[in-house]
Parts: structure tokens; sequence; C-alpha cells
């Protein structure tokens, strides 16, 4: 069965893009570039192939496959992503989301996941760093490009690993500051630059320097600080550094959101030879972006 809003809830689907794109608007109009198509942006929040291609990078890297598996995705927002799960690949798939920082939005994957013919209580309204469900509960964890918005990272792996079974894992993606791209603005970024000179650098970009207070400038080493009080019962399977290489040798870096942007970057880089310089100085500085982290609960 393939999941289509637009074909099974039309209704649905115009009503939901069009909240998202004036959120979007009133929350991102001076942080992303002139003249971005916040239409595009909404529209992207419920692609389903958008979500096909990232449960397909999930099964690529986690130790087992999805197919029956019991998951929870933190940051669920409009509920598209667990109706893919859910339809197209036979996942057990919840949700949590707060639904404060898009206004609506909880709400709106309700109505999403009804036109979709799905319960919407298989989304509770929570956070990462307080999970509402019992411990041992799912065999994945999911996050994509949440952790660098939520109050407390570290937080949000401890409650994570607890709803995980044993043998269980989480598998997040987020954006590595440690990096040379920042995906929300749209622009190169100089590694591991601290907060204060950050938003000097993005108002000398005629962006708002405000939106930067609202992000975790995490880096490898400041994931692996969050992830020191869990020795001993988590192991880390991947950092998404063969990814990263991968995309830079092959040119496969997707057009959502700015990743347009990146893609020209990439292609820059090939085209003056410095891909092999790039991907060596990168294994040694932890240049991967974004991380694709796969921890692996290895005891109760």
């Amino acid at each position: 069965m393939t999941t289509d809003l637009r074909r099974d809830s039309p209704g649905v689907a115009e009503e939901v893009v069009q909240a998202i794109e004036a959120c979007c608007a009133r929350s991102f109009r001076r942080v992303f570039p002139p003249r971005f198509s916040f239409r595009r942006m909404a529209e992207e929040f419920v692609s389903e192939r958008r979500c096909r291609e990232q449960l397909a990078l999930a099964r690529r890297c986690l130790p087992f496959d999805l197919v029956g598996k019991r998951v929870l995705e933190i940051g669920s927002a409009y509920g598209m992503m667990l109706a893919v799960a859910r339809l197209e690949l036979g996942v057990e798939a919840f949700g949590v989301e707060p639904g404060e920082k898009f206004e609506g939005t909880f709400a709106l994957s309700g109505r999403v996941l009804s036109g979709l013919g799905i319960d919407p209580g298989i989304v509770r309204q929570g956070t990462g760093e307080a999970i509402p469900y019992e411990s041992g509960s799912f065999d994945v964890v999911f996050s994509w490009n949440v952790l660098e918005h939520v109050a407390d990272p570290a937080k949000v792996f401890a409650e994570s690993v607890r709803v995980l079974r044993p043998g269980g894992c989480l598998f997040f993606v987020f954006p590595n500051y440690g990096s040379w791209w920042e995906g929300h603005y749209g622009i190169l970024w100089w590694p591991d630059l601290p907060r204060g000179l950050a938003k000097a650098y993005v108002r000398l970009l005629g962006r708002d320097p405000a939106f930067v207070d609202t992000l975790q400038l995490l880096n490898r080493r400041r994931i692996e600080q969050c992830l020191a009080p869990l020795e001993g019962s988590v192991r880390v399977r991947e950092w998404g550094t063969a990814i990263w290489e991968e995309r830079l040798r092959t040119l496969d870096v997707a057009d959502w959101a700015l990743l347009a942007r990146l893609r020209k970057i990439v292609r820059w880089v090939k085209a003056l030879g410095l891909t092999e310089l790039v991907i060596r100085l990168g294994r040694r500085l932890s240049w991967e972006t974004p991380f694709v982290l796969v921890v692996e609960k290895t005891s109760p």
C-alpha cells in the first residue's frame, strides 16, 4: 500500500499545508534566504517521498529490519513518517510531539493520521526529555532534525535509552556544528563556532541572529559528553561518517529545504579535485554532516 494524503484526503492535505506555510513564514522569515518558498517547505513537511527516503536510510543503518518492529518517533510533527512506516512497512509506529514550537502541530497530526485512516492516538503530546511511555517499550527510537532544538540533549538520550528494549537502537539524524554547513540558514559554517560569534556571523549575512539562541550547537565531543552517563549500557554503532563520505564522492545530496545549496558546494569541491582531501581531514576532525547516529542499548 502506498501512502498518499492528497489522494486519500485532499481537503486535509491542503488545510495542513496552508497552516504549515503560514506558521513557517512567521517563524523563519529572516532565517531563510529572501524569496524562499515557504509553500514548498510546507509541502515537504508532509511529503511521503521524503519520509520514504528517511526510512530507507534508517533501514540501511540499523542492525535489523524495521518490518514488524515497535518504534517511537520523537518530534513526530504532522505524523507523516508514522503513517508511511505503518502503511508501507508494517511498522508499529508511535510518536511524541510537543506541538509548542509550531502552534497547532499536535492537532494537525491528528487530522493527517485520521485522513489516512490511522488512529490519531498513536501520537502523544510530550517531549523527548520526558517520554510518556513505559521503560523497555520500543525496538527503535527515531528522531530527524530534532535534537538541535531540544532543551536538554543528554536527557533526551537518557529517556530514549530508557524506553528501548535491550538490543534496541536509537536512530538520530541531526546537524553537526563541528562541520562546515548550517542547514537552517542554508549557509557555510565555521566548525565549532562559539554562539556569540555565530550570532555576529549570521547578522552580517542579514539573517536573524536570535534563531541561533534556539539551537543546540552540537558537535561530536558534546554528543560523547551527553552519552557518557550511559556508559556500560549503550554502544555507538554509527556516526554517519561513511554515509557523508559516500555523498561527497557521488554528489548524492538531496534537494530538500536548502540542501540544493549544499549540493552546489559539494560539486565545486569535486570540480576542484578536493574531495579526497576534505574526506581525509573530515575523518580526523569529525566533519560528517549530518550526524546519522545509531546507538544500541546493550543492557537493561
